[in-house]
């Protein structure tokens, strides 16, 4: 079996408002504490997956880059002792512009480490103040210096679209401006406002304002543009890559492949003898430390998904790429030709401009347009009826 392994360190200096991922500060005692449970998950899980190959690692969070380097060093050796890593590796971890250093930095490196995600988010040193961000622009741009000086040659940038006070003019000098630092890698992201968040509040409070959704649309429209333009092809909804750059972990979450998670609110999914199994780790940090501590599980809960749940995963994550779903992949994956259980719904989303059939049936693939991309939770909808 190939694995993908992701580690969530749930540390950050501050929280950003719009944030409602598992992550808060937190002392060196707990980080110290929490990388042992890790560890120890690790361990418990190595048995189960000993004939795995792993093929993509994804450090996570959070800010991973916040875990003191001797403290990763040692995790990281310890993990990877559990675990085949295959020698082609993609190992990648996030890092905050301000949050990162190279004594950090060529640790991880030693032990693996080839691509790094930086959270940039925005080149307005206004709208960063806004989210709650720690960094300014500039403090990216060293970011990537610091990072190619020490030998990274795949570097993603996240940027963000649709913020409070944010316009048009806005997110095409961030696209230029990051495009400009020559990364290989740069995923586009719409703001969500999840509920109970800070940000969330302001905006219903009329604290902050959103962009109204037409220029919203066009941000997201002129930025494919841009990006396109740029060199830059786009393999998934928000994400976009140099020729041969495609993240090829986050690939896996897409095409179903098995994977793995460790720390607190981490997600798994691998293949069972009943069905698709999927885990997911509980947030709690503490009661995550007190169990591991005490040789139990992680706390969380596993699901087997049925029949039906699981053809529909398949076609919802297929259809977030560029390619879509292989009709061969998916009827080897589920004993039900694509056609067959789709079918109508699928033509009906051809005929309305939103999807379209490439090869010969059986044999080929449903992917969506750039149409039926931008509006993709009607087309999730739609095929939720079938």
């Amino acid at each position: 079996m190939m694995l993908s392994l992701y580690i969530h360190f749930p540390f950050c200096k501050r929280k950003c408002l719009y944030c409602d991922f598992c992550s808060s500060p937190a002392s060196e005692d707990t980080v110290e504490a929490y990388c042992l449970a890790v560890t120890q998950e690790a361990r418990r899980w190595a048995k189960q997956f000993a004939n795995a190959q792993v093929d993509t690692v994804y450090l996570g969070g959070g800010t991973p880059s916040l875990v003191p380097a001797a403290i990763m060093a040692q995790t990281l050796d310890a993990v990877r002792a559990c675990f085949h890593l295959t020698p082609d590796a993609e190992f990648t971890a996030e890092a905050n512009p301000g949050a990162l250093d190279a004594r950090w930095l060529e640790a991880a490196m030693r032990r693996g480490l080839n691509r790094l995600s930086l959270g940039v988010q925005a080149a307005q040193d206004g709208l960063l103040r806004s989210l709650g961000r720690i960094h300014t622009f500039s403090q990216a741009q060293e970011a990537v210096g610091l990072a190619r000086a020490c030998g990274i040659a795949n570097l993603n940038a996240d940027v963000m679209f649709g913020l409070p006070g944010q316009r048009l003019k806005d997110y095409r000098e961030t696209l230029e401006r990051v495009t400009d630092l020559g990364v290989e890698h740069l995923s586009a992201y719409g703001l969500i406002l999840e509920e109970g968040t800070p940000l969330e509040r302001m905006v219903r409070t009329g604290e902050r304002t959103l962009p109204d959704p037409d220029e919203t649309d066009d941000m997201y429209q002129q930025g494919v543009e841009l990006l396109s333009a740029a060199g830059y092809e786009r393999y998934e909804i928000s994400n976009f890559a140099k020729p041969g750059f495609a993240c090829r972990h986050n690939l896996g979450y897409w095409q179903g492949k098995a994977y793995l998670g460790l720390g607190a609110a981490a997600h798994s999914h691998w293949p069972g003898p009943q069905g698709p199994v999927r885990r997911e780790n509980a947030p709690d940090v503490d009661a995550y430390i007190r169990a591991l501590r005490s040789g139990a599980a992680a706390p969380g809960a596993e699901t087997v998904l049925g029949p039906e749940e699981a053809m529909f995963e398949t076609l919802m994550l297929g259809l977030r790429t560029a390619q879509g779903v292989s009709e061969r992949d998916f009827e080897a994956r589920h004993g039900v030709a694509l056609r067959r259980r789709y079918g109508e719904a699928l033509e009906g989303l051809a005929r309305d401009g939103l999807g379209r059939f490439e090869g010969p049936m059986q044999e080929g693939r449903f992917a969506l347009t750039e149409r039926g991309l931008a509006l993709q939770n009607l087309v999730l909808l739609r095929l939720m009826d079938y």
